[in-house]
């Protein structure tokens, strides 16, 4: 079995809150049929030991992550173990996009920064590499995936007139040029 690397993209605390909320029978459900996180305790610990869970609650945070995480100690110990287990490392991006909601890198130019951060670090590692969006982080009618962002960062941007400010791209389309979808 490969090891994981699992980045969650908030404080620790948020995660157990939301992570909680997620799991929690509602009110009249049957409390006999818990969320399959509670079974198995056994197994998920067993796992465990090859689990790297890294908490990164801002963007500064997550692409500091990401530039360790490219390190050549860890890209030895991925191969050496690839070599072994004959399975690739995974690492496992989890709400990447609801960091960038609320900066002025909540456009097609931050995301590809940080894109092609995860996309390099990846492929130096030698890991596949998943990017996963939690319904609960966005309403339920709209996806973050789906949402038109400008071309260039707030603060990049000189005047609302040029016609680059105006100019906008699904998040969807920024995703491909860096990924499988």
């Amino acid at each position: 079995s490969s090891s994981t690397t699992l980045i969650i993209c908030s404080t620790r605390d948020q995660f157990l809150i939301r992570l909680l909320a997620t799991t929690r029978p509602a009110r009249g459900e049957n409390t006999r049929h818990h969320h399959r996180l509670y079974g198995k305790t056994i197994e998920l610990l067993s796992r465990s030991s090859r689990i790297r869970v890294l908490f990164c609650p801002t963007l500064q945070n997550l692409r500091a992550c990401l530039a360790v995480i490219g390190t050549q100690r860890v890209i030895q110990e991925n191969k050496m173990l690839y070599e072994k287990t004959e399975a690739r490392p995974l690492m496992a991006v989890l709400d990447p996009l609801s960091l960038h909601v609320p900066t002025t890198e909540f456009s097609a130019q931050g995301l590809s920064r940080t894109f092609a951060a995860l996309a390099e670090t990846s492929f130096k590692a030698g890991m596949n590499l998943i990017l996963c969006e939690c319904q609960d982080s966005t309403p339920p009618d709209s996806s973050l995936w789906n949402m038109q962002v400008p071309l260039l960062n707030s603060t990049v941007r000189v005047s609302e007139e040029t016609a680059l400010f105006r100019r906008t791209v699904p998040v969807k389309r920024v995703a491909e040029r860096w990924f499988e979808f």
